[in-house]
């Protein structure tokens, strides 16, 4: 009896020193990392250029509930950017659209600025769109004082617009070289709206007024 005795607590001895080395030996818990707010927040930001006139960009919210509105920013050089919409987000809205009617002729950089849980600014990643230029038609000087000269190789509609989107002055069946008197206008940024008849395209031009 008490060589059995001394048998189990030799075996008891030994099944704790295993279980002692095997809890040593064990691999450490991997550590859990935060991801940051901004890497949450919005995916699947593109853009997409109709008619070679509007840009259009779509995004997704993943977490939806972390600001009031959203700004889409643009620039030309990927450095200097400009707040060109404000969009009140929507509390049950996961994907959005917004359209650039007045995109500039060439290249735009498009980014989507918002607030995290924290209230601190982020920024979704840039994304370019290229506008291409219309060769068949120019407008001259730009700074303008009062004569804008016109040279367009197809017929053209051309309406001069002011920052509150009234139609300031209009020209219609515009060809080959020709005079538009803006002398009429206030000093400041105009858009210069071209509708081309034979194409069907229209596009937009910054004209500024001395």
């Amino acid at each position: 009896m008490l060589k059995g005795l001394l048998l189990g607590l030799v075996s008891l001895c030994t099944q704790l020193c295993v279980a002692q080395d095997s809890s040593a030996g064990a691999p450490p818990e991997p550590e859990i990392t935060s991801v940051p707010d901004s890497a949450l927040y919005l995916s699947d930001l593109s853009a997409a250029v109709r008619d070679n006139s509007k840009v259009i960009l779509n995004w997704r919210m993943i977490n939806n509930n972390t600001t009031d509105f959203i700004a889409v920013e643009r620039s030309s050089n990927n450095r200097d950017f400009e707040t060109v919409a404000v969009i009140k987000q929507s509390p049950t809205g996961v994907w959005y659209e917004w359209i650039d009617e007045a995109p500039a002729k060439g290249r735009n950089v498009y980014r989507v600025r918002f607030a995290g849980k924290q209230g601190a600014m982020q920024f979704s990643k840039t994304i370019p769109a290229i506008i291409a230029g219309d060769i068949s038609f120019r407008f001259y000087p730009n700074p303008v004082d009062n004569i804008l000269i016109i040279r367009s190789e197809f017929l053209l509609d051309v309406q001069v617009i002011d920052g509150n989107g009234k139609v300031r002055l209009t020209q219609n069946k515009v060809q080959g070289l020709q005079t538009l008197n803006v002398s009429s206008l206030e000093k400041g940024l105009y858009l210069l709206r071209i509708n081309n008849l034979t194409t069907g395209l229209v596009s937009q031009e910054r004209l500024l007024k001395n």
